[in-house]
């Protein structure tokens, strides 16, 4: 989609040098979805400066078993990135050969570069991609437990979102822990009422005969939205179910604008809403084009985090504010990831606890250039 992300102006960028930092470390608490589950997290974070000294920064976080790029591999890709360009594309952004196939690497160079470009033009992120920045937008909160529905209540969530399908029902045993999550929902709808949203995810772990059965169950809690209920090969043929689904995880790395484009077969699917898109996991050049490509077909969007660190949750917020219409609650809210990396505010969190908000400032939002806890 031209017109997705801003041309440069000629001569506007001039890099001098780049720097990057591996940061990580052990989580407080596990983070799992219906797959696998990690309790350590760590990424690169870029930082790129002008001949002016104006500096932008960016974050490389690949998710273990869910990326394709490794943290090695993005480390390899940014160092000295700035001696690696080749030339310019059609819409005046630099071309590094070394990023191809990296998209987490190229995530933490579009973001390093949107930043730096921001803070020149004094304006945000958002303004800088979109023309403009939206108000607010809603956060998810994920839960796995009462008491964590509750606290994100509290705060002014109403929408929540469960992880479900750990435990494929296949025989007797197994079956038992399917019937706890439907268990699980009608706690929060008998405590709770009306007043939250329940969102799924499952991760893709259902065949597409389970899927319409489960989802057939789950609907009797008046779910919204149920998202990668099937794995990629079987979501596109689903169809209309009991819970309108959305795409996630089948998303990932779609070709900018080829003709056969991947994801072209879920723009028009039946049964499908939305399309959740993952900046971190896309790139963010690739992340605003499917989020745009989303909207003109009518279908709504959800922008959220790979687990990863406040820099790359940031540019996600920042991704989400630029957007023409506002999406759907959106999960970047802070998680668990957060604690592997040094103490930062994320500067979109910081008017309302339930809500993404602007900044006030210019790039990414944080007070200072650079690295924020350097």
């Amino acid at each position: 989609m031209i017109g997705a992300f801003p041309s440069l102006r000629a001569g506007e960028l001039r890099l001098r040098g780049c720097r990057v930092q591996v940061c990580g470390g052990d989580l407080s608490k596990s983070f799992r979805n219906a797959k696998q589950s990690w309790t350590a997290r760590s990424g690169v974070v870029l930082e790129l400066w002008d001949e002016d000294g104006v500096v932008g920064i960016g974050e490389a976080s690949p998710l273990p078993g869910h990326s394709r790029s490794t943290l090695s591999d993005c480390q390899a890709a940014l160092t000295d990135l700035t001696q690696r360009m080749s030339g310019w594309d059609a819409e005046g952004w630099p071309v590094v050969p070394s990023l191809a196939g990296l998209p987490e690497a190229r995530f933490a160079f579009e973001t390093a570069l949107c930043d730096l470009l921001a803070r020149r033009r004094g304006v945000s992120v958002a303004t800088f991609l979109g023309g403009h920045s939206l108000a607010q937008i809603p956060r998810n909160a994920v839960i796995s437990t009462i008491e964590e529905a509750h606290a994100a209540v509290q705060r002014g969530i109403t929408t929540l979102k469960i992880k479900v399908g750990s435990m494929v029902p296949l025989d007797q045993e197994s079956q038992k822990e399917a019937d706890k999550e439907l268990l699980f929902l009608k706690q929060l709808r008998d405590e709770l009422g009306q007043a939250v949203t329940l969102r799924l995810d499952a991760n893709g772990v259902y065949d597409s005969a389970r899927a319409r059965k489960r989802l057939a169950e789950f609907a009797r809690y008046d779910v919204a939205l149920f998202e990668q209920p099937t794995a990629s090969a079987e979501l596109a043929s689903l169809g209309v179910c009991a819970i309108p689904w959305a795409v996630d995880e089948s998303l990932s790395e779609p070709m900018l604008d080829a003709a056969s484009d991947p994801c072209d077969r879920f723009l028009s699917a039946p049964g499908c809403r939305a399309w959740v898109v993952k900046p971190a996991l896309h790139g963010l050049r690739s992340a605003r084009r499917l989020a745009l490509r989303a909207i003109a077909h009518g279908l709504d969007v959800i922008v959220t985090h790979l687990i990863d660190g406040p820099v790359a949750l940031a540019a996600a917020c920042e991704l989400a504010l630029s957007l023409p219409v506002s999406p759907l609650a959106c999960g970047l809210d802070e998680h668990a990831g957060l604690a592997a990396w040094p103490p930062v505010d994320i500067p979109q969190h910081r008017q309302a606890q339930h809500l993404i908000t602007p900044s006030g400032g210019i790039g990414l939002g944080f007070a200072r250039q650079g690295v924020p806890w350097s």
